[in-house]
């Protein structure tokens, strides 16, 4: 299956806003909602173009679900939230992709889904994502390193 589909609007956002971008590995990418009304609200998508969490093989089902685990964890610690929301649909667009949504007791939907009614919307000035994301990434592992041996310093006098 080709890892991009032309006509899916997620795979394009990909390389889009990479200033809201904060976790990145060989499966999924991070990125800040442009709209944070709900301080820290994250998509995390599969850099592939699957539509069903249950059909993807079991090394990058696990893999992706690893790296939502990562990155709600890095937001449970930075922000502190009464409640984080996973949700994971599809219905509006068929491309694998978390929506990650601290919630906090005050925030305008408390006790609602996000998606009830009419909401505001709320963008930030530029310095705010840069603060909110490396308040974020402060709580992320460092990237894993390669697992190539490194090569060995050739010895000055070698064996006859």
């Amino acid at each position: 299956m080709s890892s991009e589909k032309t006509d899916c609007w997620i795979c394009q956002s990909l390389s889009r806003d990479p200033h809201l971008v904060y976790f990145e590995t060989k499966t999924s990418l991070a990125k800040l909602n442009p709209d944070q009304l709900f301080r820290g609200y994250t998509f995390l998508t599969l850099k592939q173009h699957r539509e069903h969490l249950h059909l993807l093989p079991d090394k990058l089902r696990k893999q992706f679900l690893d790296d939502m685990l990562t990155v709600a964890a890095a937001l449970a610690k930075a922000l502190n939230p009464d409640r984080l929301n996973y949700e994971l649909l599809g219905n509006a667009q068929a491309h694998l992709h978390w929506h990650l949504v601290p919630r906090y007791s005050n925030d305008p939907m408390w006790g609602r889904p996000i998606w009830a009614g009419t909401r505001p919307r709320k963008r930030l000035p530029t310095d705010d994502y840069a603060e909110l994301k490396t308040s974020i990434q402060s709580h992320l592992p460092p990237p894993k390193q390669s697992r190539r041996r490194k090569p060995q310093p050739l010895s000055e006098n070698p064996a006859p």
